[in-house]
């Protein structure tokens, strides 16, 4: 490609250069961007009660919302495992076609627990 092809004129500088560099927050290479840093403070905000989620979306979606009992087990070392008992006919509600619906709520709480930077797992108990 030529340097018309690419836009590029040999008298402007780089993008980088031309647009701040480091002066207006852009640090490149290993440092990673413009992430935050790793440790130190965590977020401000209320914690977030990832029981009382999982528990709003399965009831929510059960037609025997009575039925539904959610366990949170502290693991230790940062992690929880929540496991969601519900009526039979509403487990396969809650898991939905080809298990996407199990796999958003999954999402959902993985994502709320990277602000506090805790592993959460979510599983289904079976039988009642």
């Amino acid at each position: 490609m030529s340097a018309m092809q690419r836009r590029e004129s040999p008298d402007r500088p780089p993008f980088r250069r031309a647009f701040g560099g480091s002066e207006r927050g852009y640090r490149g290479g290993r440092d990673g961007g413009f992430r935050r840093p790793f440790g130190g403070d965590r977020p401000s905000g209320p914690a977030i009660d990832y029981k009382a989620l999982v528990e709003y979306v399965a009831r929510s979606v059960a037609d025997n919302p009575g039925e539904v009992e959610v366990i949170a087990i502290d693991r230790g070392r940062g992690t929880i495992a929540i496991k969601v008992k519900m009526a039979d006919e509403d487990m396969g509600r809650l898991i939905g076609k080809s298990g996407r619906n199990i796999e958003a709520l999954r999402t959902l709480v993985r994502v709320a627990s990277l602000r506090e930077r805790k592993r959460v797992f979510v599983d289904l108990a079976t039988g009642r």
